[in-house]
């Protein structure tokens, strides 16, 4: 339980949990946790899933039969991306061991796995006030997967945005800052390194990953 606990107190007593992480790396809890809790909000949040595909299969059919109904369709997202966070989660810890390295500190990555499956706690508030900023619009709101993610970021700057540009500029957000900053203590923390070099890295990291991670957003439909 405890394991679980400290998902959330890394919120808000981030060098404390990253420093009982430095002698004992916990990976497997925080990582099924993650995967449970946007499975969770992902249920909840079925119905804008359900508005933006119908949304979309309409403007592509244009007569044909559908061969899924949007309910389907987004039942298959929301369980399919919910199994892809451990991906996510070992790609993330990965680029953060390149960049503890390159910053000439001895990473180690099962210590930088389990920085990262904790920083990801960000990502599920991200998902929590998405779901709260859809419900307080409702789902009438929804006409585009577009619809589904909420402004939190640079892209409020640039709300028509499309494509790589525009999953960039989501990208950097108030969440993803904070996570930034969770990574750079808990590489302070864990691997004793200075301010510098954990702050450092994890930008550096938080950089590479938004460029690739973007990348997906070529793949979207519309």
């Amino acid at each position: 339980m405890g394991a679980v606990l400290d998902l959330f107190r890394v919120l808000y007593e981030p060098g404390a949990v990253f420093e009982r992480l430095r002698d004992r790396p916990r990976i497997l809890v925080p990582m099924v946790s993650i995967v449970v809790m946007t499975l969770a909000l992902g249920v909840v949040a079925k119905p804008y899933f359900e508005a933006a595909l119908g949304a979309m299969m309409a403007q592509q059919a244009q007569g044909a039969a559908n061969p899924m109904s949007p309910g389907t369709l987004a039942t298959i997202q929301i369980v399919s991306a919910s199994a892809f966070m451990p991906v996510v989660i070992l790609i993330g810890a990965g680029i953060l061991w390149v960049a503890v390295s390159l910053f000439g500190a001895d990473a180690s990555y099962r210590k930088l796995l389990s920085v990262q499956s904790h920083a990801m706690i960000l990502y599920v508030a991200q998902l929590v006030a998405g779901i709260v900023v859809l419900s307080m619009r409702g789902v009438e709101s929804v006409t585009s997967v577009a619809d589904l993610q909420p402004a939190f970021g640079l892209d409020l700057l640039m709300p028509d945005a499309k494509g790589y540009l525009g999953a960039v500029l989501k990208g950097v957000n108030v969440f993803s800052v904070w996570g930034v900053v969770l990574q750079g203590i808990g590489i302070t923390k864990t691997h004793n390194t200075s301010r510098e070099t954990g702050y450092g890295a994890a930008a550096m990291a938080f950089v590479v990953a938004l460029l690739v991670f973007s990348l997906f957003a070529l793949l979207q439909p519309g």
